[in-house]
């Protein structure tokens, strides 16, 4: 046998071996899962962030109401002002700068619906005013109801990696609105709003 041959032959044996070796097996089928096991992740955190703060929204709007309605016939802005210092106990850890709360009185004149008041905290971006469609349903003529709206920005950590190709934006908005009547009085005023 010459020499060619034989290097020929080793050269046979040496990748029949490589190919019934299966040591690095694991390592190359981890290369390929594990970009899909970190975006199920991470974008699990982030759903579930996103459901939290939702929540925390929604309990927010709900609580500023209730504090509101309680009043008797006037509420101050001062007051409005430490019903936003109960927002941030219910949103912590997430910090109130980028929350928004805006709170409405409107009145009912006849079936014509009125703002007579608003108070907005500091933090976030304006929510928007409520639509007063359908609110002469919620309140007899000469009836108040105090309107709370809350909105925050939240940034998903896979946008973060990924930008906004994948889930078509940076930051999401969410809000919540809770309507309730004043609880002692029919009319409900705010000095200082």
């Amino acid at each position: 046998m010459n020499r060619n041959a034989a290097e020929e032959l080793a050269m046979i044996r040496k990748f029949r071996s490589f190919a019934r070796d299966s040591r690095g097996m694991a390592a190359i089928e981890m290369a390929f899962i594990m970009p899909a096991l970190l975006f199920l992740y991470f974008g699990l955190v982030d759903l579930t962030g996103l459901i939290s703060l939702n929540r925390k929204i929604s309990y927010s709007s709900s609580v500023v109401a209730d504090l509101v309605s309680q009043n008797k016939t006037t509420v101050t802005s001062a007051n409005i002002t430490d019903y936003f210092n109960a927002v941030e106990l219910v949103m912590s850890p997430t910090p109130v700068a980028n929350v928004r709360v805006d709170v409405y009185g409107y009145y009912n004149n006849g079936g014509t619906i009125t703002q007579r008041w608003k108070k907005s905290s500091t933090g976030g971006t304006s929510c928007g005013a409520p639509s007063t469609t359908g609110m002469a349903n919620l309140m007899t003529d000469g009836n108040d109801v105090v309107i709370v709206r809350t909105c925050a920005t939240y940034t998903p950590y896979i946008a973060t990696f990924l930008g906004e190709n994948i889930l078509g934006a940076t930051s999401f908005s969410l809000g919540g609105e809770t309507a309730l009547r004043p609880r002692l009085t029919a009319t409900l005023a705010c000095t200082g709003c």
